[in-house]
């Protein structure tokens, strides 16, 4: 009887033993393998540091690998700093890629906006050049007519003998015969449709002293008349002068020679044009 007691002794002493070794070897080894995940330090968010190395497994057990009785418990506390890990870096990546991202987007904004400036610049560069050149041809345009207007304006006061008659009338009143009327329409025909003219009314008489300067005046009054209200012609285009007896001058375009005097009086009539009349 007492040996059979000691045996069962002996036996539960052993199976006590077997099953201490596991709970020996999960008690013993916890804690080193949550020592790692411990000693981890937050990283700084302004400065990024490269995680430490993973360090090599500690041998478990009797066997010098992992218990084959270990528990659940157990893994989960070998693994998880491997996920702490792993976890750390997805988000070193995700905040890599959205520095990146970030970075590309300012980069393309920036040269989308350089682009714009850059094509501005070009556009007002050409509308200012196509101005220039159109100041350039008005410029050249305005100098142009201002030649024009100045050769035209130096041409104004230059008048030249364009057609002349003399007209003779007999002693007695200062009256236009028929003769001397046919001779004065055709002379006068188509002037009050021309532009740039003066007509130049010089009398001659044959009487001395004031009494021919006032004969003369008269004899050109009376032809005067005779323009204004026949031909229309504007009297600030007629310049008359009363010589008296003075010698006439030479006529012009094949008239009588310088000196002729008549018995009544002589009437010389010269149309001068300058350049306007002439439509230059």
């Amino acid at each position: 009887m007492r040996k059979h007691t000691l045996c069962s002794w002996t036996t539960m002493l052993a199976l006590a033993a077997a099953l201490g070794l596991p709970l020996a070897a999960q008690t013993g080894t916890a804690a080193p393998a949550a020592a790692p995940a411990a000693s981890q330090t937050s990283p700084n968010p302004t400065d990024v540091q490269a995680p430490p190395p993973l360090t090599a497994p500690v041998k478990q057990g009797f066997w010098g690998r992992l218990n084959p009785f270990a528990r659940k418990k157990y893994v989960q506390g070998q693994l998880s700093p491997i996920r702490d890990r792993v976890n750390e870096l997805d988000g070193l990546t995700n905040d890599n890629s959205k520095s990146i991202a970030d970075l590309d987007a300012r980069s393309k904004s920036g040269i989308a906006a350089a682009g714009a400036t850059a094509r501005q610049a070009g556009e007002a560069a050409d509308a200012a050049q196509q101005q220039v050149q159109q100041d350039g041809t008005q410029a050249a345009q305005l100098n142009d007519q201002v030649n024009a207007a100045n050769t035209k304006l130096q041409g104004v006061d230059q008048y030249q003998v364009a057609q002349s008659a003399e007209l003779d009338f007999k002693p007695g009143p200062a009256t236009l015969s028929a003769n001397t009327q046919q001779q004065l329409d055709g002379f006068l025909q188509g002037l009050g449709s021309q532009k740039g003219y003066v007509v130049e009314v010089t009398a001659y008489s044959s009487r001395k002293g004031q009494a021919g300067v006032a004969a003369s005046q008269q004899l050109a009054d009376a032809v005067v008349r005779y323009m204004v209200l026949q031909h229309n012609v504007p009297l600030y285009r007629i310049y008359t002068m009363g010589l008296g007896n003075a010698a006439p001058e030479a006529a012009q375009m094949g008239s009588a020679p310088a000196g002729r005097r008549t018995l009544g009086g002589r009437v010389q009539i010269k149309i001068l044009k300058n350049s306007l009349g002439s439509g230059s």
